[in-house]
């Protein structure tokens, strides 16, 4: 190569190098991720996942801490405070319980919900679910009236039940165990309400149910719940109760029905809400969002195992089947 060719090539790359040098590094955006559940969850996979869709990678520019309570919903509190200290640019709260503390804990950091179990306004995380009026925002579904609807969904498949049990979390609202039990009065049933906040009051509450003689279970909305379905559905499964469960992947895992929204769904839109943070918009001019499609799940396998045999227009209405 010439003198004067390798002089500029010299040139050329001091001037990339310079150019380079000069331009602004990319920002790093910092998430918070906070759940009364546990730190298996695939929650904390869904969100990267939808996030890195919307140009936000961690290990790039995201950093995203997490906090789980670990079925332990009272450690909330000072999780939530963990997280206030890292300074982040918002914080995805799993339940109301887990809202509350970041709320609490973080007066001004943007907050999405994933998700409010009962009505956030009543709860007063918000103002309005168009106007939320102030730090939270995000993806609201309503824990309350679907435990109401999976009684009735019970009753609808099964119609020689008349007793059954619903397993409620200890931080459940009043209005929510009001409305299970003015559902299941109308349809004529029986229901006994056993409350657990995690697999510490599992022996007591299959007891509870098991005295209580009911002939079907409903295990209401809970990400703890979620995580031990596989053990609740195998406590129900020895006393031959039909479960009926909330999501999609709690039928996959045992229980004879699910019916709930589509959490994949969901948690998309809770990633939209954090980009759109990211991008400058402030959650009080964000409305709630709530699902307005809801699936309906059946297990055969399950079905076979309790010799419970479902009407031919309950596997029509299903949205799946699964052998």
């Amino acid at each position: 190569m010439k003198r004067r060719e390798v002089t500029i090539l010299a040139t050329l790359l001091l001037m990339k190098a310079s150019i380079a040098h000069a331009q602004p590094a990319e920002r790093v955006w910092s998430l918070g991720f906070i759940s009364s559940g546990y730190s298996t969850s695939s929650s904390l996979r869904l969100i990267p996942a939808e996030l890195a869709g919307m140009g936000y990678v961690e290990g790039r520019n995201l950093i995203l801490e997490s906090r789980f309570a670990e079925g332990a919903p009272e450690r909330l509190p000072i999780l939530a405070r963990e997280l206030a200290g890292r300074r982040l640019d918002a914080i995805i709260a799993v339940s109301n319980p887990a809202i509350r503390a970041v709320k609490e804990a973080a007066p001004t950091t943007p907050i999405v919900m994933a998700f409010a179990g009962e009505d956030p306004v009543a709860a007063g995380l918000v103002s309005s679910l168009n106007r939320p009026g102030g730090t939270v925002t995000g993806v609201t579904v309503p824990a309350t009236e679907m435990d109401a609807k999976r009684i009735e969904l019970v009753a609808q498949a099964m119609p020689d039940i008349k007793r059954i049990a619903l397993l409620t979390t200890r931080y459940a609202e009043q209005d929510r165990t009001l409305l299970a039990r003015s559902a299941a009065q109308a349809l004529g049933l029986d229901l006994i309400i056993v409350a657990a906040a995690n697999k510490l009051d599992y022996d007591a509450a299959f007891k509870a149910i098991a005295s209580a003689n009911v002939t079907a279970l409903v295990i209401g909305s809970s990400p703890v719940f979620f995580r031990d379905v596989t053990e609740l559905t195998a406590r129900a499964s020895t006393m031959l109760l039909p479960t009926i469960c909330e999501w999609r992947d709690m039928a996959e895992a045992g229980c004879l029905l699910s019916f709930g929204p589509n959490r994949h769904t969901l948690y998309r839109r809770v990633a939209t809400y954090v980009a759109r943070i990211f991008r400058g918009e402030q959650p009080r001019d964000l409305p709630v969002e709530q699902p307005d499609v809801f699936e309906l799940i059946i297990k055969l396998q399950t079905a076979r195992a309790l010799n419970v045999t479902f009407h031919s227009t309950l596997l029509a209405r299903a949205d799946e089947v699964i052998e």
